[in-house]
Parts: structure tokens; sequence; C-alpha cells
């Protein structure tokens, strides 16, 4: 068809797939993926001592199936352990399949350098509140760092101060400092 996009490999021209998401979305979903590995299920993969993985564990219910998805931008594998009777494994991805797609990606990875996905012009970074999920402003402590779309950052939290200080100054019952002054 004209104007399809396509790749060689290996002597063959191959049809691309129109690209549906994002660099936003791609960008943010693979970051929380990267929290896997980081922080979550996924944290085995440190093992191979790379930081442009991504991934995800998964656990079917009665632990019947069990797999890991992983991926930098030049190589995707999936690990799936399961049993043909569909009886339980007893086991969860982050057991079962993540050590073995570890051992795959070990040898798969060799040599490979680092591949990181650039970030779009428009994802920042902001410090929002835990609880809430509302931003702080600078100075505001208790915070995390989190990634968001410029035109989708969340409002800011309502600044508050301690309850002496309302009662001292009067304006006990706002929470704000614009009330004392």
């Amino acid at each position: 068809a004209p104007g399809m996009v396509t790749v060689n490999r290996d002597g063959r021209q191959y049809p691309l797939a129109e690209r549906v998401a994002s660099p936003e979305a791609m960008y943010l979903i693979r970051d929380m993926m990267q929290d896997v590995i980081k922080r979550g299920t996924g944290r085995g993969a440190l093992a191979l001592g790379r930081d442009d993985l991504a991934g995800k564990t998964g656990t079917t219910n009665d632990q019947r199936d069990a797999w890991f998805s992983g991926f930098n931008s030049k190589l995707v594998a999936t690990v799936w352990v399961g049993k043909d009777s569909n009886d339980t494994l007893a086991e969860y991805g982050a057991q079962a399949a993540l050590p073995i797609w570890v051992d795959y990606m070990r040898g798969a990875l060799k040599g490979m350098p680092s591949s990181t996905m650039e970030r779009p012009e428009n994802i920042v970074t902001a410090t929002i509140d835990p609880d809430s999920g509302k931003r702080l402003r600078s100075g505001q402590s208790g915070g995390i760092s989190e990634l968001f779309r410029k035109d989708n950052l969340p409002p800011y939290k309502e600044r508050t101060i301690r309850k002496e200080l309302e009662q001292e100054s009067g304006s006990e019952g706002t929470g704000t400092f614009e009330a004392i002054f």
C-alpha cells in the first residue's frame, strides 16, 4: 500500500504497524515498569546490573501460571511457567519465572550497551504528597518524586500550619498561613 512504512530484516521487507500510543504514554508506562524492577516484585532482575530494564511479574489465581515479561529498548522476552494439567505451581512469577528470564537475558544482553528511552520534553518531575496525591511546593517535606505530563500536573496541596499557631493568631480552623496576616 502507498505510504506504508517497512523495515528490512534479513533481506526481506516487513510492514511496521502504525504507532498508536504517544511517546509520553510509552515513557510513563516504561517508567512504572522500571519501578517494578527497582522497587517491586521484579527486583531479582537487578542481578543483571543494568539501568535500562523494565518488566512485570504475574501470577494467576491459585498460582496455576506464573510469568515475567521484561524488556529494554532493543529486546523483549517473556517467560511463562505452568503445568499442562493446570495444577497449581505453588509459586509466584517472581520466584518461578523471573530467575529463568534473568538467566536468559544475561546471555542475550551480554555486550549490549544500555538502551534507555529519551524523556519527551513535556514530561516533568514533580514532588507530591504520597497520601493525597497533591503537588508539594518547594520546602514542603515528606514528598515523593513522580513523573507527569506538563498539562496533567496535580493541584498543589493546601498549606497548613501548626494548631498552636492557628490558635495564637486567631485564625483557628482555617489551616492556612494567609489567614494569619
